[in-house]
């Protein structure tokens, strides 16, 4: 049976090597904690190095907690580096009923529960709840099509490193001669070949 003690926030470490990025979570996880309490204990090694939790952990300091409960995992460095990464792995194999998810939200907002406190930004709360329309394919297809003629290609060329600032001074020049305008650099100096080769913009 797992012993799942109260331990101090500042024994614990991070595993400085822990290739997971969570600092964008931490506001999220801290108003669940707030919301349902400390609920899954963070997992440590013999060395009080965290294997799995890290997130939990950064959220617990940013609310001023002192202790929260940990269970103590009896691990090589091998085991503990592998666990580590298996338990952010497997928790992003599944996928979710999205319809189901909907149908959960819209329920707790009828019963005036704060969805913000169950990790979606605002953003996504709106695209699951948005009432479903039907897609117009043409205009999509009008959409694209317009799109595709606006979109930039970026090609690859090579001029002696002496001559760079040469060049581009003589694109710029070029450019103010003929009133051609654009904001973007890479743009106008394509622009630029565009004209001197002969080929309709």
């Amino acid at each position: 049976m797992l012993d799942v003690k109260e331990i101090e926030v500042s024994k614990l470490k991070p595993w400085e090597d822990n290739p997971r990025f969570n600092d964008h979570a931490v506001d999220s996880v801290a108003k669940s904690i707030q919301t349902f309490g400390f609920n899954v204990p963070i997992l440590y090694d013999q060395n009080f190095t965290i294997i799995a939790g890290h997130t939990r952990w950064k959220a617990a300091q940013k609310l001023g907690m002192t202790h929260v409960p940990a269970i103590m995992l009896d691990l090589n460095d091998s085991q503990r580096k592998a666990f580590s990464v298996a338990d952010n792995k497997l928790a992003s194999l599944a996928d979710w009923d999205e319809e189901l998810v909907t149908k959960i939200l819209e329920e707790l907002k009828f019963e005036n529960f704060d969805l913000s406190s169950l990790g979606y930004s605002e953003a996504e709360l709106e695209a699951l709840m948005a009432p479903l329309q039907d897609f117009n394919w043409e205009e999509s297809n009008d959409y694209l099509t317009k799109e595709m003629e606006t979109i930039n290609a970026v090609l690859q060329f090579k001029i002696k490193l002496a001559l760079k600032d040469q060049v581009l001074t003589a694109i710029k020049q070029y450019a103010l001669k003929r009133g051609m305008k654009e904001k973007d650099s890479a743009v106008l100096a394509g622009n630029v070949l565009c004209h001197l080769l002969g080929v309709n913009l």
